[in-house]
């Protein structure tokens, strides 16, 4: 995964550009094995003044993987809280893209396989001979 980061109105030292990059590189296994040589990445990191108190930190992740974009923006009261949400909403918007191309009859076959197991599992029991 390629990540690009920059700073907007706050001078991001090295060890919060190394904690973003490792949160969003970290993401990548939610993506499609076919997908995961294609993906970029931009983050932006910025301190907005003007607005809430609380929302004073804000960073912007934008994704782009196989020509599809998915984005998350959060703002809080700091830098690390920010980039770990961000990271949590990229994650779900991860799967819900997995699934969406997920071959179906590779789907149906799995979820088969999981219920096929559970059901064996419930029905066995293992024989004893009475003497």
């Amino acid at each position: 995964m390629r990540c690009e980061l920059s700073a907007r109105n706050f001078d991001a030292d090295e060890k919060i550009k190394e904690y973003a990059i490792e949160k969003i590189n970290r993401l990548e296994k939610y993506l499609p094995r076919r997908s995961r040589g294609n993906v970029n990445c931009s983050m932006l990191l910025e301190e907005d003044p003007s607005g809430r108190e609380d929302n004073r930190f804000v960073c912007e992740a934008v994704v782009e993987v196989d020509g599809t974009k998915m984005m998350s923006r959060e703002g809080t009261v700091n830098m690390y809280a920010a980039i770990d949400i961000v990271e949590a909403k990229l994650k779900a918007q991860f799967s819900r893209y997995k699934a969406k191309l997920m071959f179906k009859p590779r789907r149906l076959r799995m979820i088969s396989r999981l219920i096929g197991r559970d059901s064996q599992e419930d029905h066995s029991s293992p024989e004893q001979d009475v003497v």
